[in-house]
């Protein structure tokens, strides 16, 4: 559930972006660029480490044990 909720709220905020670039005046454009810049460097960080956390999983007990809850 709350996957998904994130999800939702990560598609919003791009549309959100998306509109407020092609509507807002090119001198008050900078906001759009700083926050654009953040998922440009945040977003290469967080797939090597969902690629490390897909890579470490315990495949052998399907999620049914305690060593994979941690």
């Amino acid at each position: 559930m709350c996957g998904k909720f994130l999800t939702l709220a990560f598609v919003i905020i791009a549309i959100i972006m998306g509109i407020l670039a092609v509507v807002m005046p090119p001198e008050h454009i900078d906001f759009v660029i700083i926050v654009a810049k953040f998922f440009d460097v945040m977003l290469p960080v967080l797939a090597v480490g969902a690629l490390f956390k897909y890579l470490c999983r315990c495949t052998s007990c399907d999620n049914k044990c305690t060593c994979c809850n941690k």
